[in-house]
């Protein structure tokens, strides 16, 4: 609130070159709004907006108090929020979860880890080794081996790739390129292989939850020992995985402003963020909360001031809007995929996506980036016509796959990604509201607009 105070009465030097023809934008109320939203987004009584959480429920229903405010309509036929189930790791026994060959048997333990998104499952049979377990142009470590061999066998990667290899071999060296790989060949048992200690070695569970949808067991084992007994065993062995799970509630938040137009513009910015790093966070920084002001606090007030401003300014647009709050972005895309999926219209009609996903520093970067440009030709015209803002704005083809635009283009929705960067704070406890660049804010909230108007020119792209 102190900087709140100071920031009213402050000379704000909010002015950027060149605002947006007939519209009337630029003053102080709309810094002190979108400071509020982040303030409140990213504050400790949130605890990290981790779905499932009192926390993500109160910001849910800020979104939504906001949306009613402002005057949308209810998207969903339940009202303005769409629940879904977010896969939660509970409880993995020791003594229910091991590797044996023969008389020797590997309990759940330092040396051996398993996937919290693994499947209750018992498998007896040969294993099948296919070194790192590459495809690529340059690389096939599945040469010789039929793809339909790999369904009843218990599949051996090596985890640790030699530095030529993983450089040749690009994106196809990532752990989970290869098990979708292994996935793909009718993998349904996979372990990996490493000889290092799991302490210098240890995987994230948030590299498993990527891979949580794709119903393939994964278990790691650790140490030369084991490693190589399993790896040259002859006889056949036992791997028995038992995890017991729960479902986390998320809430996709979304309203429509339906001016009657034929043609449906979205706006989407994710809320959700890690809690106190329970599934995907710094076992050193457990129990700390990550407020997130950035990611992605700082999208979610954009979103709620570019609909703020439509308010205002009646007769700016010629679409139908859409604004979604989404969750479990976090956790792979699950809110927005799971709404491309169930969504309450014909997602056909929807004609762009704008996802607004950590805007908040660009004091750091200096720039903004706009990903995916190649989703539709008509991106570039209109990012290039861009010139009524001071910002240095990157346009980048890549689709950047890690945020909720992804699920649009995968639907075939031409879809854009706004970010600022990656920081030092990103996915730590010290993204807070004090780092955020205000004036930055205000501009990518312009810009926002100016993409808007710009749309007016078109229905649909190609």
């Amino acid at each position: 609130m102190k900087y709140l105070i100071i920031t009213f009465f402050s000379c704000l030097s909010i002015y950027v070159n060149g605002q947006i023809e007939s519209f009337d934008f630029i003053h102080k109320e709309v810094e002190i709004r979108l400071m509020q939203d982040i303030e409140f987004l990213s504050s400790d009584d949130l605890s990290g907006r981790l779905p499932g959480t009192p926390g993500a429920n109160l910001a849910s229903d800020h979104i939504q108090d906001a949306f009613q405010r402002l005057g949308l309509k209810p998207l969903f036929n339940e009202g303005f929020k769409q629940a879904f189930n977010i896969p939660r790791p509970t409880d993995i026994p020791k003594n229910r979860n091991y590797i044996a060959i023969a008389k020797d048997t590997l309990y759940l333990s330092r040396k051996l880890h398993v996937s919290p998104y693994a499947l209750t499952n018992d498998f007896i049979g040969n294993a099948l080794y296919v070194s790192h377990g590459i495809y690529s142009d340059s690389i096939n470590d599945y040469e010789g081996i039929l793809e339909t061999s790999l369904n009843d066998k218990l599949v051996l990667i090596e985890l640790d790739i030699p530095k030529n290899k993983k450089k040749k071999a690009g994106d196809k060296s990532k752990i989970s390129s290869r098990i979708l790989e292994a996935k793909k060949r009718g993998a349904k048992n996979i372990i990996l292989l490493s000889k290092k200690n799991s302490k210098n070695n240890k995987i994230s569970n948030y590299t498993f939850s990527k891979l949580q949808e794709i119903d393939v067991n994964v278990s790691i084992v650790y140490g030369k020992k084991w490693s190589r007994k399993i790896h040259r065993s002859k006889k056949p062995i036992i791997s028995v995985t038992n995890v017991s799970k729960r479902n986390a509630e998320g809430f996709n938040v979304g309203g429509v402003l339906d001016i009657g137009a034929n043609s449906t513009v979205l706006i989407g910015a994710h809320y959700d963020h890690l809690g106190k790093g329970q599934y995907h966070g710094s076992r050193k920084l457990s129990g700390q909360v990550y407020n997130g002001a950035d990611d992605n606090a700082s999208g979610v007030s954009v979103m709620l001031e570019v609909l703020n401003q439509l308010n205002l300014n009646s007769g700016f647009i010629r679409s139908n809007v859409v604004f979604i709050a989404f969750s479990g972005e976090e956790d792979g895309l699950i809110g927005s995929k799971y709404f491309v999926k169930n969504c309450p219209f014909d997602p056909s009609i929807i004609s762009q996506m704008i996802n607004i996903d950590m805007v908040g520093r660009l004091n750091n970067s200096d720039s903004l980036t706009i990903y995916a440009t190649s989703s539709a030709l008509e991106w570039e015209t209109i990012i290039n016509d861009l010139t009524k803002t001071e910002i240095n704005i990157k346009n980048v083809a890549e689709i950047f796959p890690r945020s909720d635009h992804a699920a649009f283009i995968d639907a075939g929705i031409p879809a854009i990604m706004l970010h600022t960067g990656i920081h030092q704070d990103y996915h730590t406890p010290s993204d807070d509201f004090e780092k955020i660049d205000v004036s930055g804010v205000v501009k990518i909230t312009e810009v926002v607009l100016q993409i808007l108007q710009k749309l007016n020119k078109f229905s649909h792209f190609k």
